[in-house]
């Protein structure tokens, strides 16, 4: 019987607990919570061209972009096969400043709405691109030659982590930033406010069609911007798939497609963008010798500009290294992509002790890479994809060839590579130089392709000099089992980013900035600081109490009737705010009593 009482008061102190938490629940999100705006699906046709096994386009025997005869047009082209993908408009100067001016009228109603409206538009955007995975990368396979696991890991994930982390900590990155106003100020309310800008332009790069495309557009909408984005004319074919994705989500939404407009053509439009008195700020990414024509157009109008220009990252390996976790880290860090990544590894330095272990293991796994067309060859098996840019082979090959010429040895490639099954595809040969040194021409220019290049070093220091020997600093790794010295070394290197025992995971990290130093550029794009950057941080006052204002005592009030008690006055006040000891400010306090008198 005292056991079922004892059973009947649990069951009663249960369903108390219960009501409590539920009651709790209710009450936190009925005052608390905001309501979420879910996301509205829609659904978008991809182009035909996309689809595996699509052969309908003719092989070009020398793919070009500049169609014969025709400089209003972009040839389009599978740099994988060669296949033509038909020809787009090149955008006149004439159809970008109308897209400039409807942008900006479509900004107007924009920069009104509630982040949970922006938020809905990103929901929106997320869903789709989960559900579409395949579909967006086959279109980016297609436009750019890629794999499908590196369209995955480039185009598609790091897209959803900046759409997610956007939702997420997008309002607290942007929300009024209440700052000390300071002793004498005390009786204000002191913050930034993070505006709009009006309408942002991009001009992307053509390595991840998809993800260089959308970034910009995510953190343009969550700040309340418009933005013009102007694509490369080497992925110009895949540009009306992503503009037609965006503009069906505002559209959904409730809100004006005109907000984004996307542009494409060769250098003039993009002088005309950044000339343009129309746009409010510039994001570029490219090389340093177009980033610094970039500013030079920006300056006409002083419009700020964020540049990433690329980098000649290092990855320094000590002999204590995991190797079995490094090796398949940096092979990635090397191949993905056919290294057609800012922030590819393009310098392994690596201690003696380890030296010939690591070159012995990367010759192995270098020879086995397989090249080829994924949407084509089936299960045929591609490790890495085709090279957007083939009028780039010639001047990898002279690097290559000056490398050799002072000492280093190339062990594996070297040179095009002339598929059998695609003749007219853009390849390079997946290539392993090693032994090389700082003087070498290949250690201070930008390869962005499929080359690894292995230098030896002694000590931390004589690892620091060799990767400072070079004017680009964008990102970094170091690996080694000692986690002190991998911070160590890290935080010595002049470089934007850095990564322990990892590569290229801080973009992974959507919370950090990403930018570099030197020659890489300047600014950040990501995290708190690439929205913000699309704001004007503006400095804001007001009384914190309606009855306490700001006066003007007598004896400095224009006309100032006694000059030298005037400024005696003002000394006095600097004196009461910021002296150090309490005794100072009270003696002039009480000189202010006197003088007032």
């Amino acid at each position: 019987m005292c056991c079922v009482s004892d059973l009947f008061q649990c069951e009663s102190l249960l369903q108390v607990v219960v009501a409590v938490v539920a009651g709790g629940a209710v009450l936190y999100f009925g005052l608390f919570h905001k309501a979420s705006m879910p996301a509205i699906p829609f659904e978008l046709k991809p182009p035909a061209e996309s689809q595996p096994g699509w052969k309908s386009g003719e092989i070009l025997d020398q793919p070009s972009i500049f169609a014969e005869g025709r400089p209003d047009l972009i040839q389009c082209f599978d740099p994988a096969t060669g296949r033509s993908l038909g020809q787009v408009p090149a955008t006149t100067v004439e159809q970008l400043n109308d897209k400039l001016k409807r942008a900006r009228q479509a900004q107007k109603s924009w920069a009104l709405t509630t982040f949970e409206q922006r938020r809905q538009v990103l929901r929106t955007l997320n869903e789709f691109v989960l559900k579409h995975q395949r579909e967006i990368c086959q279109v980016a396979c297609r436009d750019s030659g890629k794999t499908l696991i590196d369209a995955t890991l480039g185009e598609v994930l790091t897209t959803n982590a900046k759409l997610q982390w956007t939702i997420k900590n997008g309002e607290n990155a942007l929300k009024d930033d209440s700052r000390d106003p300071g002793f004498m100020m005390m009786y204000k309310r002191a913050k930034v406010i993070y505006q709009p800008r009006g309408v942002v332009a991009a001009l992307v790069s053509w390595n991840y069609p998809f993800h260089n495309t959308v970034g910009p557009v995510i953190s343009a909408l969550f700040s309340g911007n418009a933005i013009v984005v102007k694509a490369s004319e080497h992925v110009a074919w895949s540009m009306a798939y992503w503009e037609q994705m965006v503009k069906r989500a505002l559209n959904v939404c409730g809100h004006d497609p005109e907000l984004v407009q996307f542009v494409t053509g060769f250098a003039d439009i993009g002088s005309a963008l950044t000339m343009s008195p129309l746009v409010d700020h510039i994001t570029f990414i490219g090389s340093p010798e177009v980033g610094k024509l970039v500013m030079k157009s920006a300056s006409a109008n002083l419009t700020p500009v964020t540049l990433e220009l690329g980098g000649k990252d290092c990855a320094i390996v000590f002999a204590d290294a995991d190797m079995s976790q490094c090796i398949p880290v940096l092979m990635r860090g090397v191949i993905q992509n056919a290294s057609q990544n800012c922030i590819g590894i393009e310098r392994i330095l690596v201690q003696e002790g380890a030296y010939d272990k690591f070159v012995a293991e990367m010759e192995r796994r270098i020879k086995a890479v397989r090249l080829g067309a994924v949407l084509d060859d089936g299960d045929a098996g591609v490790d890495c994809g085709a090279m957007v840019l083939s009028n780039c082979f010639g001047r990898l090959e002279s690097l290559i060839a000056d490398a050799v010429s002072k000492g280093a040895r190339c062990l594996v490639g070297g040179h095009p590579y002339v598929h059998p099954r695609h003749p007219c595809g853009q390849y390079f040969e997946p290539t392993l130089l090693v032994d090389v040194t700082p003087d070498m021409d290949i250690t201070r220019n930008e390869t962005f392709g499929p080359i690894m290049v292995i230098m030896k070093f002694k000590d931390e220091q004589d690892s620091l000099d060799k990767v400072h020997s070079s004017p680009y600093g964008l990102g970094s790794s170091v690996f080694s089992g000692d986690r002190e010295r991998g911070r160590r070394v890290a935080l010595k290197l002049r470089t934007g980013m850095a990564n322990v025992n990892d590569f290229g995971v801080n973009y992974i990290c959507q919370a950090l900035p990403f930018g570099g130093v030197g020659i890489s550029g300047f600014g950040r794009f990501a995290g708190p600081e690439g929205l913000r950057a699309l704001c004007v941080e503006k400095a804001f006052t007001e009384d914190r109490f309606p009855f306490v204002k700001t006066p003007i005592p007598p004896i400095v009030d224009y006309p100032i009737q006694d000059t030298e008690k005037g400024y005696q006055f003002t000394q006095q006040i600097v004196a009461f705010a910021y002296s150090d000891s309490w005794w100072a400010s009270i003696k002039a306090g009480l000189r202010l009593g006197k003088l007032s008198m």
